[in-house]
């Protein structure tokens, strides 16, 4: 019974401490992750995978695409890709995008105009 006890405790911490390592990942470490493979690393992009870059965009065009790839009010195949992405990101494995904070995350890391 107690052998039981420990195992269950211990499958519990488990999966707790899984989701709290999913939600505490930064910005940059989500980016590196999850979407350096299609973006680059510095954001320039990477036409085999046909992900656009981002290090040419403002923060306010970075944070209307993040959004409009969320609530899916978009056309066109990349922010459908996008969309299946974060979807998977967000129920597979626990981690929800921020539109705002990434945007700013991505132009300062990467674009060039951006004043640090």
């Amino acid at each position: 019974m107690r052998i039981k006890k420990i195992v269950g405790a211990v499958a519990y911490l488990t999966v707790l401490s899984a989701g709290a390592t999913a939600a505490d990942l930064s910005n940059a470490q989500i980016y590196q992750k999850y979407c350096q493979k299609c973006h680059g690393a510095d954001g320039e992009g990477n036409p085999a995978k046909k992900g656009p870059a981002l290090n040419d965009k403002d923060v306010n065009e970075l944070f209307d695409d993040l959004m409009d790839v969320q609530e899916k009010s978009f056309e066109g195949p990349q922010h459908e890709a996008m969309a299946h992405n974060m979807k998977v990101l967000e129920r597979k494995k626990g981690i929800k995008v921020n539109p705002q904070s990434m945007a700013k995350y991505i132009y300062y890391s990467f674009n060039p105009d951006a004043k640090k």
